[in-house]
């Protein structure tokens, strides 16, 4: 259960890769062969080094990195743990040291510590102007900041130092978020054929790469990607649960079913547990849906036990399911106090919504369909919202939008969606008809 606790601080920041290259290693082994090895046996090979020569701060930043790089394969938070005790040890002998506190800030964009990450990065960057990474950490803490202009800036620099997969796909989230999804296509598709030395790293691009096309209604392209990213890195949670996604939105809930279980027996995720819920509950499978809603609930419990305050993502399951909704309204307002982007605004007003308090929701949907993202979710809610205050008009332009990017966005809510855009339509024709 350790594991399941601590994935609520890490989720959301798995955008936050940086270009580590191996260069400058000082000892008969070439940065090929390290770049060569798995990551278990980088971590063992480095761990031997290390008792051979203590102190080495070379050494010591691998090793780092590979326990991160690790944190991103298994999302176990032991890595993190790991990680951050060879960075404080680096940092005890030298407060200074720019390649720990390189590291310190990676480790603190894990713990959603955006501010510090910011200023930090900016700090480093007055040391190293082309620290590309540093630049992409920089960026990725604006993102989540809500502060896009700045964030695009510091990507538009990564860009120019680095063109690679990092930068690549940085870029395409960007474009994505700020209402391009053509241009984040694009951008996503040059990141995938910049590729990576990590099979893990270009898996997780493969995957960004399937969601927008999912999100944009690509569905045969969406599935060649997830298939792809499974290939590249065989077990891949998120490659499972995107095709688990499309096929539930394809009404095939068998392998649907079967590709989120794939994806929850290797990381527990509550999304996952809440996925299973759902179609097992549209299958008639009562008893499997309310073991899953009982896992959702131990999460949460061993969250409050770990004095894990924040998660948009639990706030959104819960107000998916119409239930404990003043803990979501907690999870979501205390996400909020950290994170600023046009997500957790959705969250919010998603909550408020289902809490009928609908002048917070609609304050919090106007920020987060303020950059026009193109993600169906934020547009169905928003339709909802707009549909409760009586705004027939405003919430059929919502819905439509949501359709438009994607019929089968969801195979919960898309036909919901599709009935209420249609039940518009009839009554603004039938009160036409009606006029003398």
């Amino acid at each position: 259960m350790k594991i399941l606790i601590s994935m609520f601080v890490l989720a959301a920041i798995m955008l936050a890769q940086t270009d580590r290259p191996l260069s400058g290693l000082q000892s008969r082994y070439t940065m090929a062969e390290l770049n060569g090895m798995k990551t278990d046996d980088r971590i063992a090979f480095l761990a031997t080094k290390l008792k051979q020569q203590p102190n080495n701060e070379q050494l010591e930043s691998f090793l780092a990195a590979a326990f991160l790089q690790k944190l991103r394969e298994t999302i176990d938070p032991a890595y993190l743990k790991h990680a951050a005790s060879v960075v404080d040890k680096m940092l005890s002998a030298n407060p200074k040291s720019y390649q720990a506190l390189r590291l310190q800030n990676e480790i603190d964009m894990q713990r959603h510590d955006f501010p510090k990450v910011a200023a930090r990065a900016r700090g480093l960057l007055e040391r190293n102007p082309s620290d590309s990474g540093t630049v992409g950490l920089l960026g990725d803490a604006l993102m989540e900041m809500g502060r896009y202009e700045e964030a695009g800036e510091a990507y538009k620099r990564m860009l120019e130092l680095s063109p690679n997969l990092f930068s690549y796909n940085r870029v395409a989230y960007h474009r994505f978020v700020t209402g391009n999804m053509g241009e984040a296509l694009s951008w996503m598709q040059q990141a995938v054929r910049a590729g990576s030395d990590s099979p893990e790293n270009q898996a997780w691009c493969l995957v960004e790469f399937g969601d927008l096309l999912f999100k944009s209604g690509h569905f045969d392209d969406a599935r060649a990607t997830y298939e792809q990213a499974l290939t590249t890195f065989p077990g891949y949670h998120r490659a499972y649960a995107g095709l688990g996604r499309l096929f539930a939105a394809q009404g095939n809930f068998k392998a649907a079913i079967e590709h989120f279980r794939s994806a929850q027996a290797s990381v527990p995720f509550p999304d996952y547990a809440a996925m299973l819920e759902a179609l097992y509950r549209s299958t008639g499978q009562t008893r499997e849906a309310d073991h899953e809603l009982a896992l959702i609930d131990t999460v949460d419990k061993l969250m409050r036990i770990n004095g894990e305050t924040m998660n948009r993502n639990l706030a959104v399951i819960l107000a998916d399911e119409d239930r404990r909704l003043d803990r979501a309204l907690e999870l979501a307002r205390a996400e909020l106090a950290v994170r600023g982007d046009v997500f957790t605004y959705d969250a919010l007003s998603w909550v408020e919504y289902r809490r009928k308090n609908y002048k917070e929701a609609t304050a919090a949907s106007e920020k987060a369909l303020a950059k026009d993202t193109p993600d169906p979710m934020l547009y169905y809610h928003a339709g909802l919202i707009d549909l409760a205050l009586n705004d027939k008009e405003k919430a059929k332009q919502n819905l439509d939008r949501a359709l438009s990017l994607n019929p089968k966005f969801d195979f919960r809510f898309a036909p919901e969606a599709q009935r209420i855009a249609k039940s518009i339509d009839s009554r603004q024709s039938d009160a036409e008809a009606a006029r003398p």
